[in-house]
């Protein structure tokens, strides 16, 4: 009778399992409050860092010239090198003719000089050099056109529909959406949290060898100086894009994105940027999964004991304030069979609010679980057997 009700628990999870596919197609992994206004530029998305879901969309997935945003997947792909040790913030590049001849923002780079790749960082994160990001692209991957085949599969690999064909985005072929803008940030942000030391420096001064004294710029993002946490991210402009920003900032524990593109001038990208970010720090919270599941332990066969604890990774999720009540964990598993490692994956807690998918988070077993006695294992497999006659 207990396997039998078992069994029939198993069939009510297989069903919702379905249920929440059909769902997921449908939601999208978007949790917004009622938005109670439209921004001013052609598409716009706030993103919430720490659990990576879309707090605000408008025009979201519309593909747009980035312009300058595409720095950022320069910074990205050098970052990548100098962390797996392929080069040095101290190793010198000689800065080509190539990079010399740049035009647009400059970090005022001459034919010939020395200069450090920290220095390069400094000058593409901070004053958007184009002659900084052709002598970084010539530095890594010995020319610009290999870096970029770089970027771009940098791209696939993180499921980005973008489109690069320069390291500086001066080309109006260049292609990204305001969502894949704001996932891209999400993760060079992640794997490289360092890099906002670059991002958040209010101005940078290089002194040309032909100078008399140093070059001092400043950071073309305005909000470092007008929005309290602000610490990245990068700006761009284009006579046929408009006036793009991706910006992030970290208030208490939680960190937000927000992209605009397309605004009509540097002032509204900005009054923009700040609207999403209040709008997602004000109404928005977080909570761990981990503190609502309805169940910590799940069923094991064949093992000494008959489950095992478990944790959702990655657990966060975003909810709007006050809406605790309306939030539903289910918790789907297969036919765990024992021996379990710490950290498998024995199932994944399904979120629903307001009765909508949001988020599937991976179950981890959170302990070990050996193979049981010969008799324990006899025992689960004639009740498996018959399960699985059962389910037929």
């Amino acid at each position: 009778m207990v396997e039998r009700g078992f069994l029939m628990k198993q069939v009510f999870k297989l069903s919702l399992c379905l249920l929440v596919t059909m769902a997921l197609i449908i939601s999208a992994n978007v949790v917004q409050a009622q938005v109670p206004f439209e921004i001013d530029a052609k598409s716009a998305v706030l993103l919430d860092a720490d659990s990576g879901q879309i707090l605000f969309s408008q025009n979201g997935d519309e593909t747009h010239i980035p312009a300058s945003l595409v720095k950022v997947m320069t910074l990205f792909i050098a970052l990548d090198q100098i962390a797996d040790g392929r080069i040095d913030l101290t190793d010198e590049v000689i800065v080509s003719e190539n990079a010399w001849r740049m035009t647009g923002s400059q970090m005022f780079l001459e034919v010939g000089e020395r200069v450090t790749i920290e220095e390069l960082l400094y000058g593409v994160a901070v004053v958007s050099g184009n002659d900084a990001t052709v002598s970084i692209a010539e530095a890594l991957a010995g020319s610009e056109q290999l870096y970029v085949q770089w970027m771009n599969e940098k791209a696939r690999s993180l499921g980005l529909n973008a489109q690069f064909v320069d390291v500086h985005g001066l080309s109006v072929e260049n292609r990204i959406s305001a969502k894949d803008m704001a996932i891209l940030a999400r993760e060079y942000v992640i794997k490289h949290p360092d890099a906002l030391q670059y991002h958040q420096r209010r101005s940078f001064s290089y002194q040309p060898r032909s100078a008399a004294q140093p070059i001092v710029q400043s950071n073309r993002n305005g909000l470092l100086w007008r929005y309290e946490g602000t610490d990245g991210l990068k700006t761009g402009f284009l006579s046929q894009a408009g006036y793009n920003l991706v910006a992030t900032a970290k208030q208490g524990e939680r960190r937000l994105i927000a992209v605009v593109l397309g605004a009509p001038s540097e002032q509204v990208r900005e009054n923009e940027a700040i609207r999403l970010l209040n709008y997602g720090f004000r109404n928005f919270q977080l909570v761990d999964i981990n503190s609502v599941l309805p169940e910590d332990q799940v069923k094991v066969y064949k093992g000494q004991k008959g489950s095992v604890k478990v944790a959702a990774a990655n657990s966060l999720i975003t909810i709007p304030n006050g809406s605790m009540d309306n939030l539903n964990v289910e918790v789907q598993t297969e036919m765990i069979q024992a021996p379990v490692q710490i950290d498998q994956e024995v199932g994944k807690a399904v979120v629903i609010h307001n009765e909508q998918v949001i988020k599937e988070i991976p179950l981890l077993a959170s302990e070990e679980v050996s193979r049981g006695s010969w008799f324990r294992v006899l025992l689960d497999t004639i009740a498996l057997f018959f399960m699985s006659l059962f389910e037929r």
